[in-house]
Parts: structure tokens; C-alpha cells; sequence
């Protein structure tokens, strides 16, 4: 992965201000907290197609870019939603796309897409 230009963004516990992935199509995003979102006027809006229904959110994060993301971006993204460095150690992979699709939905976090697409 590549390093962000957003202070913050790929760090792992307090000081964490959200993480990038690559979805399937090669395009990057920034997954964050409504609280963390960078306060850059270039900056996308964040993608709305989210907030209409988790099965989208979990097609998004199943369908990710199998080797531009980290194996373990999963658990990092669920224990930065749940402010827990050990949050993701009892989880399956399956039971943190649904509660991270859920957070999409309910808008606890954001997706952005850092790309022109």
C-alpha cells in the first residue's frame, strides 16, 4: 500500500484517523469516522451508494482488491471502528463485513473515494 498524503490515515490505535483500501477496480478509497474526515476543500464527498443498503457495503469489502490491500486491513478498519487495538481478535472475517457494512449504513463511517473515477 501506498502511504497517504492525510496525517493519521493508516496508523493504528488513538491516533488512527482512518484507512485506505483499493476496491476491485484498482480505485482507492478512505474509510473514516464522520469525526476524522480530512478537512480538505478537494477532498470527494463521500459515496452515498453506502447508505442506502449494507449489501452494498459488504459487496464493497468482500470484492476488494485481492493483493493492493493488506491481508489484516479488515481487523484494522473494525478496531478503528471500535476505538480497541483487540477488538478483531474473536472475530471472523465475515461477522467484522457485516458490522463494518452496518456502520456504512448508519453513516459511522465514511467511505471517500481518493480517485477520479
Amino acid at each position: 500500500m501506498t502511504l497517504s498524503r492525510y496525517p493519521g490515515v493508516g496508523l493504528a490505535g488513538p491516533f488512527c484517523r482512518g484507512h485506505e483500501i483499493v476496491c476491485q477496480f484498482g480505485y482507492r478509497h478512505l474509510i473514516c469516522k464522520p469525526v476524522d474526515k480530512p478537512h480538505d476543500p478537494l477532498l470527494n464527498t463521500p459515496n452515498m451508494t453506502f447508505w442506502v443498503s449494507a449489501t452494498f457495503g459488504e459487496q464493497f469489502l468482500v470484492n476488494r482488491h485481492s493483493w493492493k490491500n493488506s491481508p489484516e486491513l479488515l481487523n484494522q478498519v473494525y478496531c478503528y471502528l471500535h476505538n480497541d487495538t483487540y477488538a478483531a481478535v474473536q472475530q471472523a472475517e465475515a461477522a467484522m463485513i457485516c458490522t463494518l457494512a452496518m456502520s456504512f449504513e448508519q453513516r459511522a463511517l465514511l467511505v471517500i473515494p481518493l480517485d477520479s473515477q
